[in-house]
């Protein structure tokens, strides 16, 4: 089957993540919304020019697609997983997949077992950004990593995903949502399988039991460490919505990237510096594309449910420093 015919449904549209997929999917590929909320499915479905209905299982049952593009809270994450697998429907989920590693590694035994396709969106590592750290800018090995990525403040989750803001079906504040990614990519850039957790604070100034600011301190399997902020504090405007900035020490130089510029210091050189995208909202496209053209060609995602339950463990462990 070639891609552009596939039959494509989205469950659980009201996720703030959902348009930044829809531009990298083939026109008229989406046949099927669905979401509790029965206004947001119908607003989408006329986007989309396709049906919509507030029942995901009921969607699957009529439509029958043949890839699904999944969001739900974090607390229904891991059931709606499971039964996906169960009825042998490939797809994409968003992060953490779960409320606990526990939670993920029994989506992960019975994706295997089934030999299910999942993708996770863990976008830097589709990204022109990491793929060119990696494979050219970088000279030498890593030794240090520091990440922080600061976005909006929580209050701007009550129209679309309330349940964001609390711990009971979100799991998490910013390291859940946000810091995930940066943890991945580290163990991505690393080549790392594991990391140990050496400490971790996080701040709970808000009326959400979720933490809105975070700090770990983490040893990678390389031998590298990594400094992680995450946080929701930006005071966000029209043109400003978070602040993302990136230091790389290696064996051979210091790499800072931020506002979508890369500058390179390495030993006996000039510094350079080169146009770096540090925007991750522009990947997700590029994560639903490259993704269904893995699923059409029979291969393993880049991100998979192996690659989820490692960061899931890592965050376990973080939360628990956090609150120790």
């Amino acid at each position: 089957m070639k891609i552009n015919e596939l039959k494509i449904a989205f469950l659980g549209v009201s996720h703030w993540h959902v348009p930044l997929y829809f531009p990298g999917l083939p026109l008229g590929s989406v046949v099927a919304v669905g979401d509790p909320n029965a206004a947001v499915a119908a607003r989408s479905a006329q986007q989309l020019g396709c049906r919509s209905f507030t029942d995901w299982r009921v969607l699957l049952d009529e439509i029958c697609p043949d890839f699904v593009f999944a969001f739900a809270p974090h607390s229904e994450m891991a059931s709606m997983a499971l039964e996906l697998i169960e009825r042998s429907f490939p797809f994409t989920m968003e992060k953490p997949m779960g409320m606990s590693s526990q939670e993920v590694a029994a989506v992960a035994e019975a994706a295997e077992k089934a030999h299910a396709f999942c993708a996770i969106p863990f976008v830097w590592r589709y990204s022109d950004t990491v793929v060119r750290l990696k494979e050219s800018l970088l000279s030498g090995k890593i030794l240090h990593m520091s990440y922080r990525f600061i976005a909006g403040p929580p209050s701007r989750y009550l129209e679309s995903s309330p349940w964001m803001l609390s711990s009971q079906t979100a799991g998490g504040g910013c390291m859940t949502n946000l810091g995930v990614h940066f943890i991945d990519m580290a163990l991505h850039l690393t080549d790392s399988a594991s990391a140990q957790v050496l400490s971790s604070a996080y701040q709970y100034n808000s009326e959400y039991d979720i933490e809105i600011y975070g700090t770990s301190l983490l040893k990678m399997e390389s031998g590298a460490s990594l400094v992680l902020e995450s946080g929701y504090a930006y005071p966000m405007d029209e043109e400003s919505k978070r602040e993302n900035r990136w230091c790389i020490v290696t064996e051979n130089g210091y790499y800072t990237l931020a506002e979508n510029c890369l500058e390179a210091r390495e030993y006996g050189k000039e510094p350079v510096r080169i146009s770096l995208s540090t925007d991750s909202d522009v990947y997700y496209p590029k994560f639903a594309e490259t993704t269904l053209e893995d699923y059409v060609n029979g291969r393993t995602p880049r991100a998979s449910l192996r690659e989820m339950l490692t960061v899931r463990h890592i965050l376990d462990r973080m939360n628990e420093a956090a609150q120790n």
